[in-house]
């Protein structure tokens, strides 16, 4: 099922979906020294607890 933009929730704050690119937008705006790609490995690496990858980019 798709994630409907105009009904978020909890979900939404908490986790960052790989495949919605403007999600990936979003970090990248917050992490500018960051590249798009380099955020995508870290949800990779980490997994999509927003928590999770927000630390991983703050200590790298």
């Amino acid at each position: 099922m798709s994630d409907n933009k105009q009904n978020t929730g909890k979900q939404d704050d908490i986790r960052v979906d790989l495949n919605d690119p403007s999600e990936v937008e979003y970090l990248h705006r917050q992490y500018p020294h960051k590249t798009h790609e380099q955020i995508r490995q870290a949800v990779k690496e980490f997994g999509p607890l927003r928590k999770d990858i927000e630390k991983a980019l703050k200590a790298g």
